[in-house]
């Protein structure tokens, strides 16, 4: 392989994980928090990523597992996984910014009718930060998808050093067909697959 295709797969690889790494740290932090309160009391509750985006960390845990698949797969499988994170990586980031422009308005709704309510919302803070952590996490998912589309089936893969390729195959001389254990075990001596 070249220093520059070895870079490629290195950097689509690492693009992959930071993609994932980001995407989980950003979908699990609080997006936002409002307060409600009753007749007795106020209470603060939190709303995360995953609630408002649950596309998210599953986005982000397939780049993760992506990271190990894809040296394993060769040429037809790399173009269906990186063309599949590449549509992910780009719903994700759509999905994220579209979120962005009515964040409080999401973690009230959230708040008012989620699973933990406690009636109506008083005041809500966001944090946007997160929103865009997540959308750059799938720009870097569908990059490193793209590139693994693309480029990914000139890769080798991880049995492939072991493989026997055709030029080294033609050079030998054809293997005879063994007659009896001796021809066997010299066979096996010399290297040479008996069976073949």
């Amino acid at each position: 392989m070249t220093p520059s295709a070895r870079r490629e797969y290195a950097g689509a690889l690492l693009l992959l994980a930071a993609g994932g790494v980001l995407g989980l740290v950003a979908a699990s932090r609080p997006w936002g928090s409002g307060e409600q309160s009753s007749s007795l009391s106020v209470t603060s509750d939190t709303v995360s990523g995953s609630d408002l985006l649950p596309l998210a960390p599953a986005a982000a845990l397939v780049a993760l597992a992506a990271v190990v698949a894809v040296p394993a797969l060769r040429r037809a499988g790399r173009r269906v996984v990186g063309g599949v994170l590449a549509v992910l990586g780009v719903v994700q980031a759509v999905m994220a910014v579209l979120v962005l422009p009515d964040l409080a308005g999401r973690v009230s709704d959230w708040l008012t009718t989620g699973p933990e309510s406690a009636g109506p919302v008083d005041s809500v803070s966001t944090s946007p930060v997160w929103a865009v952590a997540v959308a750059l996490a799938g720009l870097l998912v569908a990059l490193a998808g793209l590139l693994v589309a693309v480029r990914g089936p000139s890769w080798p893969s991880m049995g492939s050093r072991y493989e026997r390729t055709a030029g080294r195959a033609s050079r030998r001389a054809p293997a005879k067909p063994a007659e009896g254990n001796r021809a066997t075990w010299d066979a096996l001596d010399r290297g040479d697959d008996p069976t073949g």
